[in-house]
């Protein structure tokens, strides 16, 4: 397993529902990769991933649920755009502590669906650890099976 520390992990944007179809076939083309969709009917939103490209797309499901509704205010608030950066850490639980120490509130473990189309191909634990620049900070302590990212020569 390989995991990206003190790096970007990944990026999750937040699509307006009506826009995203639209949304999702200009990422695609522009980044020259498939997102595949996953849908939290639990949570009520949709989810579009590539791993292997660190791309991320969410939208709520337009009927409103407790979880949701954070989505439906986030684009009521703020629109369409970057909604988090994971940043990959090495050991989760010293990063929290670490950050704890310096006066940081550090949400709880972010929930991985078991049936997620991704569950085999990594172990993924996140939290929230703050607000940069209209943006949530994720960190995430993520395993990738080998071979899953991609890394060329230089």
């Amino acid at each position: 397993m390989k995991k990206f520390t003190n790096h970007i992990d990944h990026v999750a944007w937040i699509s307006r529902p009506e826009n995203l179809d639209a949304n999702i076939a200009q990422l695609e083309k522009l980044a020259d990769a498939k997102l595949q969709r996953f849908e939290r009917e639990d949570m009520g939103f949709v989810m579009y991933l590539n791993w292997e490209a660190g791309l991320e797309v969410v939208s709520p499901m337009p009927e409103r649920t407790d979880f949701n509704q954070l989505l439906h205010d986030w684009l009521d608030t703020r629109g369409e755009g970057v909604m988090s950066v994971v940043f990959g850490v090495r050991d989760l639980d010293a990063h929290k502590a670490r950050l704890e120490k310096l006066g940081f509130e550090v949400g709880p473990p972010m929930d991985d669906h078991p049936d997620s189309p991704w569950h085999h191909k990594l172990n993924l634990q996140e939290r929230i650890a703050g607000t940069v620049m209209n943006s949530t900070f994720v960190l995430g302590d993520i395993d990738y099976a080998d071979g899953l990212i991609p890394f060329g020569d230089a």
